[in-house]
């Protein structure tokens, strides 16, 4: 299995060991939605508040590029939301990711999505909208 394959798979399972497993110590992840994870423990507690936000995890990988330092591909992603907002609804996104990789393990990580149309569909009011576009365009 792939490095993207393994990704997805360890990210849908809800297995906090496994998806650590995949990282550096001093790793940097980038979510679209959610901003800049450095190292292995902010990356788990991120990954662990995923899971408590939402169920029902699909990841699939489309367009794979894949190199000895790292990886590149397109996936379609989509979950059932526990937030209030929109507790129960199914939520879908397409986007795109780019990993690069130290002694086979994940080093760097970052997605990139139309996070506005991922904040609509989980009926975010307006002015959360807002809040969280001040916010993103404030850490820049």
């Amino acid at each position: 299995m792939d490095i993207i394959d393994n990704f997805c798979k360890c990210f849908v399972e809800n297995n906090s060991d496994k998806f650590s497993a995949l990282f550096t110590e001093n790793a940097i992840y980038m979510d679209c939605l959610y901003g800049k994870f450095s190292g292995k423990s902010e990356i788990m507690r991120f990954y662990v508040r995923c899971h408590k936000e939402a169920s029902g995890y699909d990841f699939v990988p489309k367009n794979k590029m894949l190199h000895d330092n790292g990886a590149a591909f397109e996936w379609d992603f989509s979950f059932v939301s526990e937030m209030p907002f929109s507790k129960g609804k199914e939520i879908k996104i397409s986007g795109c990711s780019f990993i690069s990789m130290e002694n086979s393990k994940i080093s760097f990580y970052r997605d990139y999505c139309d996070s506005i149309l991922f904040l609509l569909q989980g009926n975010v009011p307006d002015f959360k909208i807002m809040e969280f576009y001040k916010k993103k365009y404030n850490e820049l």
